[in-house]
């Protein structure tokens, strides 16, 4: 296998870093982030809701999350990124494959309720364009490998954290 070019490494780069913006902005809770990881034209398809074709209509499948956050429902969202594969890169088009943790604790539904963390082994296989603003992504296969419960010891909500406010 020969060695990648300089600029091979830095499109690997770049796709990474979307990825990475595209967590950040699911677990912040800010649309406009995730919004400008897409082209307005995607293709997604999330484990057990189907397909959908353009950003818009992606966003609408994804709402009930975004909701759930805003209302508190689901107290914290974590991703880690795990293992980003590029699986091809030609020219202005790439396929690649992300493994990710997610952590979603959930409010108990009264007061007296424990709050519930549900845990999940995520897969992303993303197609790619380069557009003029970069690399977006085209097509995602969003896939669920399993997935857990347990009770959180804690949970620091987003606003506690931009806020910089005790636990």
């Amino acid at each position: 296998m020969p060695a990648p070019t300089d600029r091979q490494l830095l499109d690997k780069i770049a796709m990474q870093a979307v990825v990475s913006r595209y967590f950040q902005g699911v677990d912040r809770n800010d649309l406009a982030q995730v919004r400008a990881c897409f082209t307005e034209d995607v293709k997604g398809t999330y484990a057990n809701r189907g397909t959908v074709v353009g950003v818009d209509k992606m966003l609408a499948m994804l709402r009930s999350h975004f909701e759930n956050m805003e209302n508190g429902t689901i107290r914290v969202c974590t991703h880690f990124m795990g293992t980003f594969n590029v699986d091809t890169l030609e020219g202005d088009s790439a396929e690649t494959e992300t493994y990710a943790l997610a952590f979603l604790v959930r409010a108990g539904a009264a007061a007296s309720d424990p709050d519930a963390m549900a845990m999940r082994s995520l897969r992303y296989l993303d197609r790619w364009k380069r557009t003029a603003e970069g690399w977006k992504i085209c097509e995602r296969i969003h896939t669920l490998d399993w997935s857990c419960k347990q009770a959180p010891d804690f949970a620091t909500t987003m606003a506690k954290r931009l806020m910089r406010l005790p636990g």
